[in-house]
């Protein structure tokens, strides 16, 4: 069966193209999603008796709520406080304990909002149920650190951010500005290259002392290229405009897109496969993971603004070398121009052109005076070869965005920091060193063999032994391996959506300060 399966797949972009998977934009009709009946909601576990509650289970539980803020989620201090006082019956504390753990535990575990309709998360019976077997756990070991460490997020860079929202909370009060005016360069001096050392300075990226008045100097341009660098702009050295926005960026917008981009990490998988791939879409950035350890890196493009590439998962099944290219409505448009001037554009370049029944037709044939209307009914197909854009292997994970990864011929655009080139689809760099690690342990298919085939014309299906998962997201805020936390462009705009219903979530569960002092006098009266 899977021979063929293999045989049609090869031969569908040739016959009919209109049926082939497009690989850089709608060549093939999204599939269709049948409604799925929900399934019915599990029964509610019983809670802990509270009588399991002693002062040494509070005391522990009051002193991880403290670690509210730093997970980015809204303050519990004034619970902890209530928690830790001796005046307050223990079965009342008890009580406010139970309650504590299941928001502090939900937040963790399943995030503030909800991850499609950005309204307050609400919680179902089998969510709820991880939350009580975790508090049960937690009551007969007597350690809340372990078991709400357990309901955070496993993805390698969440210490890094929460080490971000530490540093940029205590930065707050005493973070540096620059004052708008002309870029800045080598040689040039004043108060706002001064400005722009402090500023380096709170960033922990200009090391040294210096004095007012210095020049702007070798070390400063490498300080302005390394901050450069983490927030994706072009690494120049030389304070420009698009810098000195970033740098202006004030602390309380950058902790609410931190806040933000530590949300999305609790929305993820929290099994994302022993071997898997990882895309950032605002990085650029394709990653390869394999028993938690990272394993390659890949600078990739992605679809532009108006074509922009979308967050899923979904699974790899096969690679196709050689493919063909089902030509996109949009892209056809001009080459089809180029064929009414001259036939032989076609096959030149390997297209094939089929009308609406899916017969090939010959250039010569094309009625052009349907050209232009509404019922012209030609499509197109590119064969391999040098100027097919799918490049020499494309990465395929059945999905209903008709999204994939695919080689390019535009391999030279890979050194511009910017690179949203694409339809939506995703374009990788060195494709071939994916595919032998895609492909490592599959029998007939080394290194070797692959070139081989790659340097013929046919197109190759290599089904998967076993489906490799692939992630693709869209997160502005990155930690590195080195633990440097980068900021990254909002290349979609959809931080500011987020940004909002994160927010506005926030301050409604957030405690009135004013409020917090209080109870925190009282408590201190009570010990004292």
């Amino acid at each position: 069966m899977r021979a063929v399966l293999t045989t049609l797949m090869c031969l569908a972009a040739f016959a009919t193209p209109a049926m082939a998977q497009d690989p850089d934009g709608p060549g093939m009709p999204a599939p269709v999603v049948e409604d799925i009946a929900p399934e019915p909601e599990v029964p509610l576990r019983a809670m802990p008796s509270r009588a399991a509650w002693s002062e040494a289970h509070i005391d522990a539980l009051a002193g991880q709520l403290f670690e509210a803020p730093s997970h980015g989620l809204p303050s519990l201090d004034d619970t902890a406080f209530m928690l830790s006082n001796p005046t307050i019956a223990l079965a009342d504390r008890a009580a406010m304990a139970e309650r504590a753990f299941m928001r502090f535990g939900g937040w963790l575990r399943f995030g503030l909002v909800d991850q499609e309709s950005l309204e307050t998360r609400q919680l179902n019976n089998a969510e709820r149920n991880i939350l009580i077997d975790g508090l049960a756990s937690a009551l007969e070991s007597g350690d809340f650190a372990a078991v709400l460490a357990e309901f955070a997020p496993r993805v390698r860079d969440y210490e890094i951010l929460r080490r971000e929202m530490i540093r940029l909370t205590a930065l707050q009060p005493i973070w540096p500005t620059i004052e708008t005016g002309a870029s800045l360069s080598l040689g040039d001096s004043g108060p706002r290259v001064d400005q722009l050392r402090a500023r380096l300075v709170a960033e922990g990226l200009y090391p040294g002392r210096w004095e007012e008045g210095d020049a702007f100097d070798m070390r400063l341009e490498t300080a302005v290229r390394r901050f450069q660098g983490r927030v994706n702009l072009a690494p120049t050295g030389r304070m420009d405009q698009n810098t000195l926005r970033q740098l202006n960026i004030q602390p309380e917008a950058r902790i609410a897109q931190l806040r933000a981009n530590m949300e999305q990490r609790r929305w993820r998988d929290r099994e994302l496969g022993r071997r898997h791939i990882w895309v950032n879409i605002a990085d650029f950035h394709l990653e390869a993971w394999e028993d938690g350890s990272l394993v390659r890196e890949h600078q990739v493009m992605v679809g532009g603004v108006a074509s922009s590439t979308p967050e899923f998962s979904d699974m790899m099944e096969y690679l196709v070398i050689n493919p063909w290219w089902g030509v996109p409505t949009g892209s056809a448009r001009s080459r089809f121009r180029s064929i009414r001037r001259n036939p032989n554009v076609a096959a030149y370049h390997g297209f094939r052109v089929f009308d609406g029944s899916g017969q090939a037709v010959r250039p010569y044939e094309i009625d052009w005076s349907r050209w232009g209307t509404s019922s012209w009914p030609y499509r197109m197909s590119q064969a391999p070869g040098p100027t097919n854009p799918m490049g020499e292997v494309k990465f395929i994970f059945p999905n209903r965005y008709n999204v994939y990864i695919h080689d390019t011929t535009e391999r030279d655009q890979f050194v511009r920091t910017r690179r949203d080139f694409s339809a939506g689809c995703i374009r990788v760099q060195d494709p071939f060193a994916l595919a032998e690690w895609i492909l490592d342990g599959q029998d007939g298919y080394d290194r070797a063999r692959l070139d081989e085939v790659a340097a013929g014309n046919s197109p190759d299906v290599v089904w998967l032994d076993e489906q490799l998962p692939v992630h693709i997201a869209y997160w502005t805020v990155v930690g590195d391996s080195d633990g440097e936390v980068r900021y990254l462009n909002d290349l979609y705009r959809r931080d500011s959506a987020l940004i909002s219903a994160y927010m506005t979530a926030f301050d409604a569960f957030q405690p009135d300060q004013s409020a917090v002092a209080a109870i925190h006098e009282s408590l201190e009266a009570a010990l004292h």
